[in-house]
């Protein structure tokens, strides 16, 4: 099936797609730590399954290939099986449907994260999901489908990578989010869908983690903000342990009931995730029937966006413009030798201004290599900078740019010469985005009617590509006033291009270049630009008579910007959430002619280190900035407790911690280590796929005070039990703190440990634990 028949058919009706696999084997009896080996050891068991579906009613039948790529493979010794399981897979999936059934390749996640918030880079992220999807598509899928993405950047990785094999082949792309709308690494739903409408994919979708009457919301937030066909598959509830098997309370009838509210939101396919079965699609395919989809009317408006950060161009776009190394001399020899603080700082700075977006102009290009320019996006990335405006002439350079660029950026900029507008374009299709485009081709225009006849050339090229103009601005030209230019031609020409509905922004401070009082020089001229129908500017943010007139002259028109919402005027937090180590150790030496640093260490810094954490858990931060405030505090404790005598220094609390065996992601262990550290505990970190034996022997061995356990997989959830078991029979009576996607409160309950929900929760959950401890310990020495 091609992309368009499967386009036609989402017009016509609601599609269903099948249910779990994981979790159904388990109720079966098959405890394989990777289902996707059953494609080869029992393969009956598996198209029995899919059979099951298939009569249930079920359009679409997935693939048993979840984890079925190279990295999750690797982890359980079946890395040379890749093709095998995968190719087996897809002929079972076959046989099962019926000729009017459709075969989609699942594919899940790597189980890392990709750079900077992990070590995996994206060219490797990229082999790894083309590799899989070759053969899939080699075996003769109908289409693929990406599930439970919880990175943006990996998210991307995968669809440019199956793009780039097949781009005919239908392809769904789905993430997870909590109740709140928000992925694990920070992206939220409309983050989600406002890259996700530019990039080449025909579905947007949200799986797992949520309960169904969880996944209404978010839904329906997504279906607010994307412009293309919608699938969902939720949990068939939260998970109880009884029987000594897991079992999900959602009914099927009730599963039906929310089915039919998710086809009310504009569903265009439902489906079921961990929990449900075929009784379950058997009840939402009766319960749905044949219905045709619900028209949605998604936001018109357009936005770009970094990983965490949402930012609407309506009424009027504001751009920072002090990221420019071509103008400022100290710039470009630092980012030359890979210092990026200063970068950093100014893009904060302007953050803090106002700007929507930063722009970031890397200078003489030439003297930079596309390691650096990686090394630079991800910096960015990691800090959790505002949306970035690509200020890069070399095509190679931008590329590599909006790569490893997990949002929807701006490109700044291209010339109407359409092959320098062509490429930019290309540019704008493959990683989403909006264009700004020169009213010029080679040289200057020197009339109103050559800088429209240059536009009137871009229009047709920018027609033929099919982007819409909604994402493309047109700069008039602004011009040196110092050097005899007429303003009053980049007025005429954005009126004319306003009466024509085409969008247009300004480099401002062109204008004063070379003259006194450019402050009041800029203002006046945006008034009057603005006034002629501008609708954004690239100008200095720290200019507050510029912003006064611009906020004036919106006043005027009865419409008002956007503010930045600022997380918090705390010098300490904001130098700890913006990973300025630097400025943090001086304020720390400076703090020591008055203070002592267990002083600083434990009633300075660790308090700070506590509020981010309540920042976190209120989502007014998100993943990226406490992963970096951690880093940042942990050097400083670091250099404090050098400084501590050894009779003095708080004895350090000691957390083992594992990822149960059969699970291979170690994403949230990691996140969870790296936050327990930098508030003072010693770490033991076993790894992941840790069977209980090795952590009773590693708890006789190094004597921990708590035990932490992840547990992503359904599948391998039972694993916690049995740990606490192992170490209950071996005479260990040490607390149990139990998180990941598969685990909930109730299981936590039943299994006599401890729940936290995130790194901050089995932060306070440890430092409560510990603090019991001692207490106890303390009654006893009594």
């Amino acid at each position: 099936m091609n992309r368009n028949e499967f386009s036609k058919l989402l017009e016509e009706r609601v599609l269903s797609l099948d249910g779990a696999y994981g979790t159904e084997f388990l109720k079966r009896g098959y405890q394989e730590n990777l289902p996707e080996i059953l494609n080869l050891k029992a393969p009956y068991v598996v198209r029995k399954l899919q059979e099951e579906y298939a009569e249930a009613g079920a359009d679409l039948i997935l693939t048993n290939t979840f984890s079925a790529n190279r990295i999750k493979l690797r982890h359980y010794q079946l890395e040379p099986e890749l093709e095998k399981i995968n190719r087996a897979a897809v002929s079972l999936a076959r046989a099962a449907a019926s000729s009017y059934q459709l075969v989609f390749g699942d594919i899940g996640p790597t189980g890392l994260f990709l750079e900077p918030l992990g070590e995996l880079s994206f060219e490797r992220a990229y082999e790894i999901f083309q590799e899989q999807a070759r053969i899939l598509i080699e075996a003769g899928v109908d289409g693929l489908i990406l599930e439970t993405m919880s990175d943006l950047k990996e998210l991307k990785a995968a669809i440019l990578a199956i793009r780039d094999l097949s781009p005919d082949l239908p392809l769904i792309a789905q993430m997870t989010f909590d109740e709140k709308g928000i992925s694990v690494t920070g992206t939220s739903v409309n983050i989600f869908a406002a890259l996700l409408n530019d990039l080449d994919v025909d579905v947007l979708g949200v799986n797992c983690f949520l309960t169904p009457d969880q996944m209404l919301p978010v839904l329906n937030e997504l279906g607010a903000y994307s412009q293309k066909p919608l699938s969902v598959e939720p949990n068939a509830g939260k998970p109880n342990f009884s029987g000594g098997q897991l079992n999900y309370p959602t009914t099927p009838l009730e599963f039906a009931l929310y089915a039919r509210d998710f086809v009310e939101l504009g569903a265009n396919i439902v489906g079921g995730c961990c929990g449900t079965g075929p009784e379950h699609i058997r009840a939402m395919t009766k319960m749905i029937g044949r219905i045709k989809p619900k028209k949605r009317k998604p936001v018109s408006e357009q936005h770009i966006t970094s990983r965490t950060v949402l930012k609407t161009t309506e009424p009027f776009l504001v751009v920072g413009e002090r990221i420019n190394a071509s103008a400022r001399k100290k710039l470009q020899p630092q980012l030359q030798q890979g210092d990026f603080s200063e970068i950093l700082r100014l893009a904060h700075e302007q953050q803090t201004e106002g700007a929507q977006a930063i722009d970031l102009n890397p200078g003489i290009e030439k003297l930079l290599n596309a390691e650096l320019i990686k090394r630079l996006v991800q910096a960015v990335d990691r800090h959790s900078s505002w949306p970035i405006s690509f200020d890069f002439q070399e095509d190679q350079l931008l590329e590599v740019a909006l790569q490893e660029y997990p949002g929807r950026p701006i490109i700044n900029s291209s010339t109407a010469r359409e092959e320098n507008l062509t490429r930019r374009l290309e540019f704008l299709c493959r990683y989403g985005g909006l264009l700004v485009v020169l009213a010029m081709e080679n040289d200057l225009p020197q009339t109103v009617e050559e800088r429209i006849a240059a536009v009137d050339k871009a229009l047709s090229v920018i027609k033929h590509s099919g982007i819409s103009l909604e994402r493309i601005y047109f700069d008039p030209l602004v011009l040196p006033h110092s050097t005899g230019n007429d303003y009053h031609l980049t007025l005429e020409t954005i009126r004319k291009l306003k009466a024509r509905g085409l969008k247009t922004i300004i480099g401002l401070s062109n204008l004063s270049f070379g003259l006194p009082d450019r402050e009041g020089l800029n203002a006046a001229f945006l008034g009057l630009a603005v006034e002629a129908g501008l609708r954004a500017a690239i100008l200095n943010t720290s200019e507050l008579t510029t912003k006064k007139v611009l906020d004036g002259v919106l006043e005027l028109k009865r419409v008002k910007r956007e503010k930045n919402e600022i997380i918090s005027e705390d010098p300490l937090l904001n130098l700890l959430l913006h990973g300025q180590k630097k400025e943090l150790l001086a304020n720390i030496q400076e703090q020591l002619k008055k203070r002592e640093p267990l002083w600083l260490s434990q009633q300075w810094l660790r308090p700070a280190m506590e509020k981010i954490g309540q920042l976190y858990a209120e989502r007014k931060i998100f993943l990226p900035h406490l992963i970096l405030a951690a880093e940042t505090a942990q050097a400083a404790f670091d250099y404090l407790n050098q400084l501590i005598p050894d009779n003095q220094s708080p004895k350090k609390a000691r957390v083992l911690l594992a990822t149960v065996e059969g699970d291979v992601h170690d994403i949230g262990k990691k996140i969870v280590a790296t936050v327990l550290k930098s508030s003072g505990f010693e770490i033991i970190d076993l790894g992941r796929n840790v069977p209980a034996d090795q952590v009773v022997a590693a708890c006789q061995d190094r004597k921990p005070d708590l035990v932490g356990l992840s547990a992503m997989m359904t599948t391998t959830v039972d694993q916690v039990l049995e740990v606490k078991k192992a170490l209950e029979n071996a005479g260990l009576n040490l607390p149990v703190v139990a998180g990941g996607a598969s685990m909930n409160r109730e299981l936590a309950d039943q299994f006599g440990v401890y729940y936290a929900r995130d790194a901050v929760d089995a932060l306070n959950l440890c430092q409560k634990l510990i603090s019991q401890e001692l207490k106890n310990e303390s009654h006893r020495k009594n």
